[in-house]
């Protein structure tokens, strides 16, 4: 037999359904399907895995589910909505049984802190898009996406959403849950540094409270300033085992980026600091890519026609004539060799640049791991 209607989960327009699990109100069926004869339980998790990985929304006729390439939402791997298909849970118990925990389990929960997707709900809220989940789910999320605009980081004291991210029990007597992610990925797009669109420098400190300006970085500050950073705040997420930072930045502007990653190589975040459990980045982790977006230009005039810091953002009026949409971004590998003939990477911002310059983006990922440290 077939479990009750499962409501399908979609980044897009739904979320999950809030009912307990399931009780088949049936004995189940002989399992005589070679899914369940033949095949080990290891390759039927690789399948069940496979069909519940969230996939692109397929684009309407007129692609108005596609992403418009000055959206500040647009970039490698984001071009369009993404849904997860739950058909497959609906076929037999047996499946259901095995494979209804996964969705939860290994895709991504993204949050814009802010210029979301206008179509997301609960985007800049994991209160409530937590809330919308079954105990048994919530307890196997293991991997949160913020997109962080620096203001947030900054001012405000972020980490009090994982403070206070502890659901109530559906009934009295029974257990409260706390989201336990074992992974946290936080990217900072290009228009997400501090005043980008007058070109300031690119300045961050996790460790100093309020704005770090570039000449600021390094700067000594008092124990108690240092306490509010948001660089000592991961301690409200003990069971936290590994972070990614993703930095954006211009092309021109690489070598102020890859100063700051220099001094990211020496950031170290506390976990469980009376344990000597600090989170340390990996030297070996950093990759550094390329890809091509909206000019500069466009994204300035896209800010001014819509703001998108707002909370109340909307999406375009109904009616509203989209452009084409240009081929999907693609993160390219980053090869200095294509910028210059020589191995000089100084004043990247006095060469002369390319037609595109302006809108090529240079991304950097540098991953941080839990270990040990004998202070």
């Amino acid at each position: 037999m077939r479990p009750r209607r499962f409501r399908q989960f979609t980044t897009r327009t739904k979320e999950w359904e809030t009912f307990q699990d399931l009780v088949p109100s049936l004995p189940p069926a002989p399992l005589t399907s070679p899914l369940f004869t033949v095949f080990p339980p290891e390759i039927r998790n690789r399948i069940y895995t496979l069909a519940l990985e969230s996939e692109d929304v397929l684009p309407d006729k007129d692609s108005h589910s596609l992403y418009q390439q000055n959206d500040f939402y647009y970039r490698p791997g984001y071009k369009q909505p993404k849904r997860i298909q739950t058909a497959l849970l609906q076929t037999c118990q047996q499946i259901y049984g095995e494979a209804s925990l996964l969705p939860p389990a290994v895709n991504e929960h993204t949050f814009w802190f802010y210029r979301s997707p206008p179509h997301v709900n609960d985007a800049s809220s994991p209160l409530n898009y937590f809330r919308k989940m079954t105990p048994k789910q919530r307890a196997q999320v293991q991997h949160l996406h913020l997109f962080t605009q620096q203001y947030f980081l900054e001012d405000n004291d972020w980490s009090q959403i994982w403070n206070g991210l502890i659901i109530s029990s559906n009934g009295p007597g029974l257990p409260e849950c706390r989201i336990a992610p074992k992974k946290i990925t936080i990217t900072l797009r290009h228009t997400d540094w501090w005043f980008w669109e007058n070109n300031d420098p690119l300045g961050i400190d996790p460790f100093r409270p309020g704005r770090t300006h570039a000449a600021q970085m390094g700067e000594a500050v008092s124990a108690d300033d240092a306490a509010r950073a948001w660089g000592n705040r991961f301690s409200s997420i003990p069971c936290l085992e590994e972070l990614v930072i993703e930095f954006e930045t211009i092309m021109r502007k690489r070598d102020q980026l890859d100063s700051i990653l220099l001094s990211a190589l020496e950031w170290k975040f506390p976990v469980q600091a009376d344990k000597g459990l600090y989170l340390i980045s990996d030297p070996k982790s950093k990759s550094a890519y390329t890809w091509v977006g909206a000019k500069e230009a466009e994204l300035k005039m896209h800010r001014r026609a819509r703001p998108f810091d707002l909370d109340t953002e909307t999406g375009p009026e109904s009616g509203q004539e989209q452009e084409t949409v240009p081929a999907a971004p693609n993160l390219v590998p980053f090869d200095p060799q294509s910028l210059s003939s020589t191995n000089n990477t100084t004043g990247l911002a006095d060469r002369p640049q390319p037609p595109d310059a302006d809108s090529e983006f240079y991304v950097v990922f540098l991953t941080w791991r839990k270990h040990r440290v004998q202070e």
